[in-house]
């Protein structure tokens, strides 16, 4: 299915497929290990390196409310959905300087560690807004308990995505796997603006 998304049906067809995945892989695993971040966060870099555009926050929001109704979440919720949107856009920027290729996988890899840095951040701070004192120390203390978390999802996702990404790019070096399709501007704008408007909501909500 995913050796020619260049069209709508194809997109769409490929985005279903993704959801799918996540929200089996979260329901089905879940206790299995620490956490089932990075099965998330390696479909939200795909929605943005494969199909692009609108996908690119759909994917991995979808996967996580549907996960969500059964699994349940924390009342920062926003924080996570948008930072799981975020990773997808960083997925976005790699396609548009066509990564996805053997030569090229290292930059993903690494863009896949800085997302995942991205993410715990931006969770972390969402963390620190809702349960912990809103001084240095409790930023701190904030930040450091969720050390342990973070070197797991740096782990986990590095290994994850690399079994990922090596043979797509293989895929796609051999021209077995075609991506390429037009995203409009409208599209291109408002994959960055829908992200950044639920982070904005996420902070006013916790703040008031």
């Amino acid at each position: 299915m995913f050796n020619k998304i260049i069209n709508e049906k194809d997109r769409l067809i490929a985005a279903i497929m993704l959801v799918v995945a996540g929200v089996l892989i979260r329901i089905l695993l879940e206790g299995v290990w620490m956490d089932l971040f990075f099965a998330v966060a390696v479909i939200s870099i795909l929605s943005g390196l494969l199909l692009g555009g609108y996908y690119t926050f759909i994917v991995p929001i979808s996967a996580m409310v549907i996960s969500d109704l059964y699994l349940g979440n924390t009342w920062i919720i926003l924080f996570v959905w948008s930072g799981f949107a975020a990773i997808g856009i960083i997925g976005f920027l790699l396609k548009k300087k066509n990564c996805l290729t053997i030569k090229k996988a290292p930059t993903i890899i690494f863009a896949g560690i800085g997302s995942v840095l991205l993410y715990d951040a931006w969770t972390n701070f969402g963390c620190w807004l809702g349960w912990y004192p809103h001084t240095l120390n409790g930023l701190t203390a904030c930040y450091a308990a969720a050390v342990p978390f973070t070197l797991w999802h740096l782990l986990s996702t590095t290994a994850a995505l690399t079994a990922v990404i090596i043979p797509l790019a293989y895929l796609k070096d051999n021209k077995i796997l075609e991506t390429d399709f037009t995203i409009n501007t409208i599209e291109r704008r408002t994959t960055l603006v829908v992200p950044a408007a639920i982070m904005i909501i996420a902070i006013l909500m916790t703040v008031f």
